[in-house]
């Protein structure tokens, strides 16, 4: 996978501002972005499964952005929303697609 479409997927991610979207729960973002995560694997999965990490990596951030926003209690605290998160990753790990293949929040 090359820089340039890293780069592109962020922007795609960025521009999707999810993590302003503080009214929709995360079924409603696995249900926003799992078409997405799961033509990402099957196009740029088939050379180097391992070469989508960074694009995981940059997602799972975005994720913890969306949480801190929505959740007040997690407010100033990463490391709570990051637990949460992985939580959540264990409670239901069928939610994203990428949980499914393995891309668990690092």
């Amino acid at each position: 996978m090359s820089r340039k479409s890293k780069a592109r997927i962020t922007g795609e991610l960025r521009k999707l501002a999810f993590h302003n979207k503080t009214q929709r729960g995360i079924k409603d973002l696995a249900n926003l972005l799992n078409p997405k995560i799961r033509g990402w694997i099957q196009y740029y999965g088939k050379v180097s499964r391992r070469s989508l990490q960074p694009v995981f990596y940059y997602l799972h951030n975005r994720m913890i952005r969306w949480i801190l926003n929505k959740y007040k209690s997690f407010k100033g605290s990463k490391i709570k929303a990051v637990k949460w998160l992985r939580f959540i990753t264990k409670s239901y790990p069928n939610l994203f697609y990428h949980w499914e293949l393995g891309y668990k929040l690092v």
